[in-house]
């Protein structure tokens, strides 16, 4: 019986998750996640803000640190979020639009694993603001490292399993959870 609530309660947020992001992503329309002036650019207070949102989001049970599980759960809702066609895999403009508006993707993103958070990766000029190519470039190359299979769709096995690695840097004391603090340090670090 445990179990059974536990998967209906699981399976309860999963749907809320999904809706909510899936309302997030209509909001933004053709702009870029986090862009909440609509000016094509994202800023690093913005960015803040939506890291903030999305921690909130996935945090189920309220104690201010993320679990594997709870971000499994999460990043489950964002990839249905992000299959627009409900075909249940994501293609890397499904991808790039999701988090970058309606830009086109460019084929000729390189990556650039290193320990920066990923504000700073995706503000390439440094002006502390990202632009949508800016943005462009950098999640075309997380969904090429998603991309366990080479064949142009991610999986929702494949998205999660990516979160893996995602965990792992965020969690630099390794205690198997991740803070706000923690969070934050991945995603934006600190402003200019």
């Amino acid at each position: 019986m445990k179990k059974f609530l536990s998967f209906g309660l699981s399976f309860s947020l999963c749907l809320f998750l999904v809706g909510v992001l899936n309302a997030a992503a209509a909001e933004s329309g053709s702009c870029m996640q986090g862009d909440s002036d609509n000016n094509g650019a994202l800023s690093c207070s913005e960015a803040k803000n939506m890291a903030s949102e999305r921690f909130t989001a996935m945090d189920t049970n309220r104690d201010n640190r993320l679990s594997m599980d709870e971000m499994e759960t999460g990043m489950t809702g964002i990839h249905k979020a992000m299959d627009t066609n409900r075909d249940g895999t994501v293609k890397v403009q499904e991808y790039v639009s999701y988090w970058c508006g309606s830009a086109k993707t460019t084929e000729k993103a390189s990556g650039r694993r290193n320990s920066q958070p990923q504000f700073r990766k995706m503000d390439t000029n440094g002006n502390g603001t990202v632009s949508t190519g800016e943005c462009v470039a950098l999640w075309t190359v997380r969904f090429r490292e998603a991309d366990d299979n080479r064949d142009g769709s991610l999986t929702s096995r494949e998205y999660v399993q990516s979160l893996i690695f995602w965990f792992a840097d965020m969690d630099p004391n390794r205690d198997s959870s991740i803070t706000v603090r923690e969070w934050n340090n991945y995603w934006i670090g600190k402003c200019r």
